[in-house]
């Protein structure tokens, strides 16, 4: 008994040459034979089922029935697709086999019809990304697209300990705190892929300085389920079918902080649950979200980071081996001589316990990403503070003020850089009673020879500038380097 063929190539070898002679039903029989020879049963030419198993799959997608292509020969970025069914019928266009029709004659059809009519080609009801370090099944009738892991974890001392020093003391600067954090999160995501934490990594270094190393080696480890991107369409845009399968995504200045539109998204990616996947031509479909996010920029502002930023640990990376070809080479070397399996050994090994990652590093460098997100009057008030004095150009902290002058200030502020909607007067006013927790109000009936007050004019009455600094550290939760100059400057009950 002949061996059947094993792969896709090897039954193309055997289909049927394209100018071999294909039966006609006239010269067959009603009982399947030629009325001039024996009878005789259909030929297959190198058709098989389940070979044809091994790389295609039926798969309901919204409304339509597509085709899953499985190659693991292919080049990683292509190793999954998904096609129509007019593409595999296209494919398969000029390989034919024979069968046994209805009316008991024999006839020749395409290996796509003849794999698309038989009872053993593989189907699903539908998709799922299922991810699992042990590989346990996800839900029946339903094709996982998890691949695995590229290498077998092992043991190995020391195995990547040039990849550990770039974590250590570039991208974390020496800071074991930040390091164990950083090492947590990329354990957390081969151990438990899917338990959504929440959090982010952005990394901010110059060129050359290894920071899309970081997200290409974690990524090695199952590249069919890392994808880098350096365009806005593959992070925000309306056609994601990449992210189905995605588990890691690195956006290297792929994202500007202040786009809005993209703002949702990037959140969404970090939190959601559930994501919308849409391919064209194919109905949207809803998955679960199991994509960590990490973002590398040279960029000053890269993420929208709030006051009370809970989603992206900011770390700026130490330009020590910038450029250094001869480091990152040797780090490459290592990995590839057991490094990557000693690697995941100790992802899979590291004790999660150890480290709380809802709790994100409070970095200076996040601190710089909150700052730069302040809205306008957020901005202006920590420019007030800064500067030690309630008014630009002002020499004092003055504890009372009328609300007016302190809203002109603003004004004028925004008007030099540049702001085109600037907040009314009531609007500073809310803004101001969320920052100063301490504010108040008055309507003393005083005047200054500076600038007389008329009387019963209402003011601010502000708390000292060390409170009002120390309300705004409280509402970025971190603290903020000030100026020692401005310290003792405060003028009780003055205005200008």
């Amino acid at each position: 008994m002949t061996e059947q063929p094993t792969s896709i190539a090897a039954l193309i070898d055997n289909a049927a040459p394209l100018d071999a002679e294909l039966p006609r039903e006239k010269e067959t029989g009603p009982e399947g034979e030629n009325e001039d020879s024996e009878p005789r049963d259909p030929r297959a030419w190198g058709f098989d089922v389940e070979a044809l198993n091994k790389e295609y799959a039926l798969v309901l997608m919204g409304s339509k029935a597509v085709i899953y292509l499985d190659q693991p020969s292919a080049p990683v970025e292509d190793q999954q697709r998904v096609l129509t069914l007019d593409a595999f019928k296209a494919w398969y266009s000029n390989r034919y086999t024979e069968i046994v029709g209805n009316d008991g004659k024999i006839k020749a059809i395409t290996w796509a019809n003849a794999w698309l009519q038989n009872r053993k080609r593989r189907q699903y009801r539908g998709i799922e990304f299922h991810p699992d370090p042990n590989h346990e099944p996800g839900t029946d009738q339903y094709l996982n697209l998890w691949s695995g892991f590229a290498v077998e974890p092992r043991e190995k001392k020391n195995g990547y300990a040039i990849f550990r020093d770039h974590l250590l003391n570039n991208v974390c600067r020496g800071n074991e705190a930040h390091f164990k954090w950083l090492f947590a999160f990329f354990a957390q995501m081969v151990q438990n892929p899917r338990e959504k934490i929440g959090v982010s990594v952005v990394m901010r270094g110059r060129m050359g300085s290894g920071k899309t190393k970081v997200g290409e080696v974690f990524g090695s480890l199952f590249p069919r389920h890392y994808f880098l991107v350096d365009d806005p369409r593959y992070v925000t845009g309306q056609f994601n079918a990449h992210m189905a399968t995605c588990l890691l995504l690195q956006a290297d200045e792929a994202v500007w902080a202040g786009d809005k539109a993209a703002e949702g998204r990037l959140k969404g990616l970090v939190t959601s649950p559930i994501q919308q996947i849409e391919a064209k031509g194919i109905d949207p479909i809803r998955l679960k979200n199991y994509v960590r996010l990490i973002m590398t920029s040279n960029e000053d502002w890269v993420v929208p980071a709030g006051k009370d930023e809970r989603r992206f640990c900011v770390l700026d990376i130490d330009p020590r081996c910038a450029q250094n070809a001869d480091y990152f080479r040797e780090m490459e070397e290592q990995l590839a001589d057991g490094g990557r399996e000693a690697l995941l050994y100790d992802l899979l090994h590291f004790d999660l316990d150890s480290v709380n990652l809802r709790q994100i590093p409070r970095t200076e460098a996040l601190l710089e990403q909150k700052i730069r997100s302040l809205d306008s009057i957020e901005s202006w008030w920590f420019e007030r503070l800064m500067a030690g004095a309630t008014t630009r150009g002002g020499a004092q902290w003055l504890l009372e003020i009328p609300k007016g002058v302190l809203a002109d200030d603003y004004i004028a502020t925004s008007e030099r850089i540049g702001i085109k909607r600037k907040a009314a007067e009531t609007e500073i006013g809310m803004k101001l009673r969320k920052l100063v927790p301490g504010i108040g109000e008055s309507r003393p009936m005083w005047s200054t020879d500076a600038r007389p007050v008329p009387e019963r004019t209402w003011c601010w009455r502000l708390p000292s500038l060390a409170d009002c600094r120390a309300a705004f550290e409280e509402s970025v939760q971190q603290e903020v380097q000030w100026p020692h100059d401005g310290e003792n400057r405060e003028e009780p009950e003055s205005a200008s």
